[in-house]
């Protein structure tokens, strides 16, 4: 009789086992299958007056964000450039709109990063390398941990990109968010 009640016991098991195993291996395959995107848009943002009186800069660029096969890696590049804004001027710069004084300069950034789901969308974290007009970047600023984010809305799912950057990068870029838009959205094959 024991032994009967075992051999029962052990064969519910094995399929509650078995059902678990396929339920797992049909949502990862799920996932894998889940086509590559391109996202594409521009930054428009201002950086933050810093306590040492540096800024607010201006950040205007094209960026890029490839959300990889199966949606759980993707790749963000961003060629952006800075210089100080009106404001600056106004109320740091003496007034003096002379171009030259204006600290422009570029950054190219690149991440890799790990993507999770989050409300309207999803967000990357990674480290961002960056470059200073084409060269190395001071290690004052590279690298740096950033959570970059892609959000939308009902009309339109994917409208919205912020980047956040963590010490050394929010010494340059600041802490709060900085936003940009996103123009399109192209499944790759």
């Amino acid at each position: 009789m024991k032994s009967k009640a075992f051999k029962w016991t052990a064969l519910i098991i094995a399929v509650l086992v078995l059902t678990a195993n396929i339920g797992a291996r049909a949502q990862d395959e799920g996932a894998q299958h889940s086509p590559a995107k391109l996202f594409k848009g521009v930054m428009n943002a201002y950086t933050p007056q810093t306590t040492a009186g540096v800024g607010p800069y201006e950040v205007r660029g094209p960026w890029s964000l490839t959300l990889k096969k199966g949606g759980r890696k993707a790749e963000f590049t961003a060629a952006l450039n800075m210089e100080f804004s009106d404001g600056w001027v106004l109320t740091t710069g003496k007034m003096n709109f002379d171009p030259t004084t204006r600290g422009a300069h570029t950054h190219h950034i690149s991440v890799e990063g790990v993507v999770t789901e989050i409300a309207n969308g999803f967000q990357v974290t990674g480290q961002a390398i960056f470059t200073l007009n084409g060269g190395p970047a001071p290690t004052t600023v590279s690298p740096s941990d950033v959570v970059i984010e892609v959000t939308g809305g009902s009309d339109v799912q994917y409208s919205n990109i912020t980047l956040t950057f963590a010490a050394p990068g929010s010494n340059h870029f600041g802490s709060a968010p900085l936003p940009g838009v996103v123009r399109s959205v192209k499944e790759l094959r």
